[in-house]
């Protein structure tokens, strides 16, 4: 009777919190998956069939960002009276700005700092040799340029 009730219990707290879960599964089996292979010394061709999906995924959400806050800020202003969104509106603006701010400076910093790339690009200056193309490559390029980096870059 009492496995019954936690079985209950688990499932109850599975459905609640699901995409949580699956999250934070996803990142420790990444974590994992890339301290165990680092160790391999694979193929750059491998290497790049482990980056495709991370790098889908980061395309897609540099694709959403942009969008997604102005047409927030937006309908946020839109929603006001005139004599508030003036005021607010330039506040929210600005702190939009300085936010965005802050946020470029600290990325510069940290890239200064922790050369993100810099021990793979001194491991790829040995081989000098192209790598051959294959079906796979052409899949994962038309995918790539599927999703593009920046929406602003690609209209214009």
């Amino acid at each position: 009777m009492a496995l019954g009730a936690v079985w209950s219990r688990v499932k109850n707290v599975c459905q609640q919190n699901g995409l949580l879960i699956l999250s934070v599964l996803a990142v420790v089996i990444g974590c994992l998956l890339g301290f165990f292979l680092r160790s391999k010394h694979l193929s750059e061709q491998e290497v790049k069939y482990f980056q495709f999906p991370g790098e889908l995924l980061m395309r897609m959400l540099k694709m959403l960002i942009l969008p997604l806050v102005v047409s927030s800020l937006m309908s946020g202003l839109a929603a006001l009276d005139a004599k508030c969104s003036s005021r607010l509106g330039i506040m929210t603006v600005s702190y939009y700005l300085w936010t965005t701010f802050v946020a470029v400076v600290v990325g510069i910093v940290m890239v200064i700092i922790i050369h993100p790339g810099g021990a793979a690009q001194k491991e790829g200056s040995e081989d000098s040799g192209k790598p051959i193309m294959s079906s796979a490559d052409s899949v994962s390029q038309l995918v790539h340029k599927s999703f593009p980096l920046c929406l602003t870059i690609e209209v214009s």
